[in-house]
């Protein structure tokens, strides 16, 4: 079985030491950190990737694995880029919410200093917890009650 396929949800729950039960009654549980960063890495995967886009945004990674030391930017992204707030393809940012919500933002494109929001998302705004727009805000939102946060 490869690590991109889960087993059976009872098998994967009884490897945790969980029940069934306890996915509906308890707030949280302990999950071992193993366990944890190959789900994730399970739910990683199944995100789009587009490598033209990861090696043109981030020209470090391009070179290393030009150089040998990356043999997969797929596989870097899965199990590193992620977590590190790289993204996989090309974020759709809304330049208007975008500048709207983050002021230096505008201020920086305006004084030269940032080609558009597009390029500041995808350059340090997500890795920073920037929203690209509205629904992303959304989305993390709803995440970050998900993980009771």
């Amino acid at each position: 079985m490869s690590l991109g396929t889960l087993p059976n949800g009872r098998v994967l729950l009884a490897a945790m030491m969980l029940t069934p039960d306890m996915l509906q009654s308890l707030p949280k549980v302990p999950v071992p950190v193993p366990a944890l960063r190959k789900l994730l890495g399970v739910l990683v995967a199944a995100l789009p990737f587009d490598e033209a886009f990861y090696t043109a945004a981030y020209p470090d990674l391009a070179k290393a694995r030009d150089a040998g030391v990356i043999a997969d930017l797929r596989t870097h992204f899965i199990e590193h880029g992620y977590f590190e707030g790289r993204l996989g393809t090309k974020p759709e940012v809304d330049a208007n919410f975008y500048t709207k919500m983050y002021p230096d933002v505008a201020r920086a494109i305006g004084n030269g200093e940032v080609k558009s929001a597009l390029d500041h998302y995808i350059q340090a705004g997500a890795a920073e917890g920037r929203f690209a727009s509205a629904a992303d805000m959304q989305a993390t939102r709803h995440w970050e009650q998900l993980l009771g946060r």
